[in-house]
């Protein structure tokens, strides 16, 4: 594995390990290596592995890749030597250090529990390991970003301990460990250090810290090649164990010296201020993790405000001469799948549509608005409602990476007549209230759902006329598909055409409140199970 290291920028230091065979780099909020700074876009660039190489190549974003200072304009090998610029950050890939295994048992020379319930970790100098943990405390008390609490760890450390040469913090990400941290006394270019896989892992397993007090000076050790390659004289492992006892990782410090060599005591030092760290780590963690929830949260609540303007609020686009109408969608999440459109069309007549999209949240959200605009673009050259919908399925089908769908109910109302041209896309048919309060589904087939699969969806129109007082409903699966609490019972199309039988005299944005109202009712609970959606058209 590799990993991005920031030599330069707002995040100088920070290790981003490239865990994926393509690593997208931007500032929207789940990207992989999320950069926060308004000069990156929020789908930046993305990194490609192949076998043991890397490639980057820039996603369209506003201000440009650059690798050593050069455009990337397209597909660009990316090397270990490289500086690859990205807005006001500067990276470089560095390869993660070689993972050696050694004979732990042999090298291995003092051991301890790191654990809070080890009365015997803090019963030697406990005067000392207590002002040592509150000057811990000092330094790292301000840091609430992980990366930077752990550089400022490993420097104090290096004070703390003369004997040290280097130390590293390594964090347990899934199954493997990865080296967020890392400092040296010795000047010039940072290097990755090589360490022990093996006891790395034994120090979380077992949940002990490890001092091997002189790996090459004892000669009564017989040394593996692979513990030579370390070049260690001593060395202290100590776990970072949280609540509930986490493993989270570990903290390891190196002595390269001969004559310099780590005691018991340090191993106990060590394993007590682990303790505070593994606490402030996780505190750390959850600040970070409850940021991106908030920064998500206001991204949602934003992407809902964009949605819903999209959606037409006009109560009467013919004018007075016009049908009365009304729509509303209620999503299950802060964004929805559910759409619905109406807009005056060639002759005085009225286009309306409601869909459905498959799946919800963002996804779902983003395929609506191209379901709509696509509808807006072939609606006035589109023979009938069924043309439109074998011509929009044309359309979805030829460019849908998303293997999403919609189901979608289209009409044509002409004020001159008060009749309607209606078809569906495996979309459930209206609903036609009479003024009397008769309830009728209009006979049409569902046909197929739109942008799954090149077959023509089999639309049909279907005529039908309004006379005055009539209303046409249509709806999402959100009002019929709504299960009560036993989850058996769905409120179903009967009690939806019940309900709306019963608001004939009511003002359309009432009846909307009533369907609705029966819906919560039915399933005893506010928190909508699927997004609802209704579009109601009455004839004056």
């Amino acid at each position: 594995m590799a990993s991005l290291i920031a030599i330069q920028g707002p995040s100088s230091g920070q290790r981003y390990p490239l865990t994926r065979d393509c690593v997208e780099i931007g500032r929207q909020a789940d990207s992989d290596v999320y950069l926060e700074s308004l000069a990156v876009s929020r789908q930046h660039a993305r990194l490609y592995r192949q076998g043991d190489t890397w490639f980057v190549e820039d996603a369209g974003s506003s201000n440009g890749t650059y690798v050593n200072g050069e455009p990337v304009n397209s597909r660009t090998r990316l090397r270990e030597t490289d500086a690859l610029q990205i807005g006001p950050y500067i990276f470089t890939l560095r390869a993660d250090p070689p993972i050696t295994l050694a004979d732990s048992s042999q090298v291995i020379r003092a051991k301890v529990e790191a654990n809070a319930s080890n009365r015997a970790l803090l019963a030697q100098n406990p005067e000392q390991k207590l002002q040592v943990v509150l000057e811990i405390s000092r330094h790292l008390g301000h840091a609430l970003d992980a990366d930077t609490l752990l550089g400022v760890l490993l420097d104090h450390l290096l004070r703390l301990f003369p004997q040290a040469d280097r130390g590293m913090v390594m964090l347990c990400e899934g199954d493997h460990f990865t080296v967020r941290a890392q400092r040296s006394r010795q000047q010039g270019p940072s290097a990755d250090y090589p360490y022990s896989k093996t006891i790395v892992r034994k120090a979380l397993e077992d949940g002990v810290g490890f001092l091997s007090e002189d790996v090459g000076g004892d000669p009564k050790l017989k040394l593996s090649q692979t513990i030579l390659s370390l070049q260690l004289r001593s060395f202290l492992c100590v776990p970072l164990i949280g609540a509930e006892d986490k493993r989270l990782g570990v903290i390891q410090l190196d002595c390269l010296r001969p004559g310099a060599a780590f005691r018991a005591a340090d191993l106990e030092l060590l394993a007590a201020t682990s303790l505070h760290v593994a606490t402030v780590l996780e505190n750390a963690t959850l600040h970070a993790a409850r940021l991106r929830e908030v920064r998500l949260r206001q991204e949602l609540l934003l992407a809902r405000d964009i949605q819903q303007s999209f959606l037409p609020t006009q109560t009467n686009p013919l004018g007075a001469s016009g049908p009365e109408l009304h729509a509303r969608v209620h999503p299950a999440r802060e964004v929805s799948g559910d759409l619905y459109d109406y807009f005056p069309m060639s002759g005085g007549r009225l286009a309306f549509f409601l869909g459905d999209v498959s799946g919800k949240g963002m996804p779902a959200a983003l395929f609506m608005i191209m379901v709509r605009t696509l509808i807006r673009h072939l609606a006035p050259t589109a023979a009938s409602p069924a043309d439109l919908l074998k011509r929009l399925n044309s359309a979805l089908v030829a460019d849908n990476p998303t293997a999403l769908f919609v189901t979608l109910a289209h009409g044509v109302y002409d004020p001159t007549d008060g009749s309607i041209v209606v078809a569906v896309g495996g979309h459930p048919p209206p609903l036609l209230r009479r003024a009397d309060g008769r309830v009728e589904p209009v006979d049409l087939k569902p046909g197929l759902m739109l942008g799954a699969t090149p077959v023509e969806p089999l639309a049909e129109d279907r005529r039908l006329t309004l006379e005055p007082g009539d209303t046409l409903a249509l709806y999402t699966d959100g009002f019929t598909e709504a299960f009560a609490p036993d989850h058996k019972t769905m409120f179903g199309v009967e009690r939806l055409s019940e309900v709306l039988s019963q608001t004939a005299a009511l003002p359309l944005s009432a009846c909307a409140e009533r369907a609705t109202a029966a819906v919560e009712n039915f399933t005893a609970n506010t928190e909508l199970q699927d997004d609802q959606t209704l579009l109601l058209l009455r004839r004056r």
